[in-house]
């Protein structure tokens, strides 16, 4: 899947066209390309019925989008993300000062832990 994103328009204003082929969208970029500087209003027209007209002298710019590519790209960016709060949390943690604020944080270490009241000979205290 692939897809040709047109930036035009005094807004700017942004518009998406998908396309079921690599051929099909480099075809539509080639048509914007060719006639880009023209000044008269083209048609342009998607594999899933989406049709855009725009005029050509208010074309900033286009771009394509092999979109398996981006997924991926997206997916890697996630993994980088997740990898570096990871990273970060295993300094922090390795790091006595910031160690020592969550356990504030967090209500800091008890005073007095709780004694268990089991006596290895069976006894019971008192």
């Amino acid at each position: 899947m692939f897809s040709l994103t047109i930036v035009f328009g005094p807004g700017p204003m942004v518009w998406t066209l998908m396309f079921k082929t690599e051929e099909a969208v480099i075809s539509v970029a080639d048509y914007i390309e060719r006639n880009h500087d023209e000044g008269y209003n083209i048609t342009l027209k998607d594999d899933f019925g989406q049709i855009a007209t725009v005029n050509t002298k208010q074309l900033h710019g286009f771009m394509r989008e092999d979109l398996e590519q981006s997924r991926l790209a997206h997916i890697e960016r996630a993994l980088h993300q997740a990898r570096t709060q990871a990273k970060g949390q295993e300094i922090a943690d390795a790091d006595p000062t910031l160690r020592q604020a969550r356990m504030k944080a967090q209500g800091g270490m008890p005073m007095i832990q709780p004694m268990s009241s089991f006596r290895p000979n069976g006894g019971f205290p008192g």
